[in-house]
């Protein structure tokens, strides 16, 4: 039943509000004309049964489609109608309208009152060593890196030659270049700079995984994006083979994840790079909240990244809880929007920050091990990080070594690189009772709330709670990715 007019996006398709019930919390999101299904891709055909016909192919490998009505429905008609195993095709397995939905990048922005910092003190002798990382490896160019963000700045001289092909999932195009207008424009360029940057090449900064190659993906904008919008994202990097696929962002509204969603994110963990899976690595978001077992870092083919500070302490901002895998620490400087356009008016900035920066460090250390051993699964790969996961000093650990603040550790490439390769270290690497470094005044760090999409559109008396409760609880354990 309707309620209202249906409103134009900025691309003039009809959208119609909607209200979702999901986690105690009323979410404000819009739908399109189109459902998306997962069905048996050998029995398409049973889809003119149910009166749809196949739009897009968003994720044919595992039968998920973009569908639309032959009756003129649009996507909540589409979905309500059969939202009952028993009201449409038995090869028919999920169904789910497009939902549009606000997304926010997962950064934490700083401005220090002090003298520029200088330096990328996260991949110091103290913290992630990378030094004698890079001492054994740069990395390989075959391996990959998909960042999911805002797009990216093609012409900055730290990344022109480290990336491949991209997409734009938002006006669906192979240019993923960042949106001048979009109020988060630099976060992906911040993002791949911190995974790849050229280096060793006298100029800017280095990149944790040097000789890895970055594929940019455009998803972030102002406005609700929709969820074949993310489907598709996901496909591309299964489709090229990622290794790695680096996620600095989530909902804006903390709720369950699609089961389509879901699907899409837990193959590219178990069948991407050729069958060997990739490692699909989340920011675990600045709410300083418990993040919540039906949301986005809590599904079983994601790994959570959390943020610590200059002392191995936890973040005044970063969430936790049982999903939470590493964590990292914020990577401040890095890659910035050529000119004027982004956080600073030179190439670089040091007031990048949050769990949007710790990810990308842990997924550029996660790529070096992917490059050591690629013959190794995701799970392997994830087993492995955890395993070499250097204790957080402050962490108090569960029976399994689980601490919800501090996951199993804090990444540690170099632990990890020795491990897949075989190497037996001489003398003992820095451990957990290390001193911590002096406090200087560039420790001093701000915030600001960084949150993505608004919409004036008064919302219809409409639930959608039956279409969510796909979503499933999952339960975390340290072999949770190989259930």
């Amino acid at each position: 039943m309707r309620h209202g007019n249906a409103s134009l996006d900025a691309r003039g398709r009809k959208l119609w509000p909607v209200r979702i019930v999901a986690n105690g919390n009323t979410i404000d999101s819009f739908v399109d004309h189109k459902a998306i299904v997962r069905i048996d891709p050998a029995k398409l055909s049973e889809l003119e049964h149910a009166h749809l016909r196949v739009v897009e192919n968003l994720m044919p490998s595992i039968g998920i489609y973009s569908v639309e009505s032959t009756d003129a429905e649009d996507g909540l008609d589409i979905a309500v109608r059969l939202a009952k195993p028993q009201a449409r095709p038995g090869a028919i397995l999920e169904i789910i309208p497009n939902l549009h939905l606000r997304l926010e990048r997962h950064a934490e922005p700083f401005v220090p009152d002090d003298p520029r910092f200088l330096g990328q003190w996260y991949f110091d002798e103290k913290r992630l060593q990378m030094s004698e990382v890079w001492a054994i490896s740069q990395g390989d160019p075959k391996t990959t890196v998909v960042v999911i963000d805002s797009g990216c700045d093609l012409t900055h001289p730290d990344l022109v030659d480290k990336l491949d092909p991209g997409l734009d999932v938002i006006d669906d195009d192979t240019d993923p270049s960042y949106d001048p207008a979009f109020s988060g424009a630099e976060h992906g360029t911040a993002c791949a700079g911190l995974i790849g940057a050229s280096t060793n090449n006298g100029i800017g900064i280095a990149g944790a995984c040097p000789s890895c190659r970055i594929r940019c993906v455009r998803m972030l904008t102002d406005v609700a994006v929709s969820l074949d919008a993310h489907v598709k994202a996901f496909n591309f990097a299964l489709e090229t083979n990622a290794a790695v696929v680096s996620n600095s962002w989530g909902f804006a509204d903390p709720m369950p994840v699609p089961t389509i969603l879901r699907d899409a994110i837990n193959n590219v963990f178990d069948n991407g790079r050729g069958g060997k899976g990739a490692l699909v690595l989340f920011a675990a978001g600045n709410d300083n909240r418990e993040v919540g077992s039906n949301e986005l870092t809590a599904v079983r083919g994601v790994t959570s990244i959390g943020a610590i500070n200059h002392f191995f302490d936890k973040t005044f901002f970063t969430n936790y809880g049982p999903s939470l895998d590493i964590v990292a620490p914020v990577g401040t400087l890095t890659t910035d929007i050529v000119g004027a356009g982004g956080l600073d008016p030179t190439d670089y900035t040091v007031n990048f920050g949050g769990t949007s920066s710790a990810c990308p460090v842990a997924a550029g250390a996660a790529a070096l091990v992917m490059s050591a051993a690629p013959e190794k699964t995701s799970a392997e790969v994830l087993d492995l990080l955890i395993k070499t996961a250097r204790p957080a000093p402050y962490a108090s650990p569960h029976e399994n070594g689980h601490d919800p603040i501090f996951g199993y550790g804090i990444v540690n490439p170099l632990a990890a690189l020795k491990e897949a390769l075989g190497i037996v270290d001489e003398m003992p690497d820095a451990g957990p009772d290390a001193s911590p470094p002096p406090t200087t005044s560039d420790d001093v760090q701000s915030s600001c709330s960084c949150r993505e999409g608004s919409s004036n559109h008064t919302p219809k008396s409409i639930l959608i709670v039956v279409l969510l409760t796909g979503a499933g609880i999952w339960a975390r354990s340290r072999s949770r990715h190989t259930q």
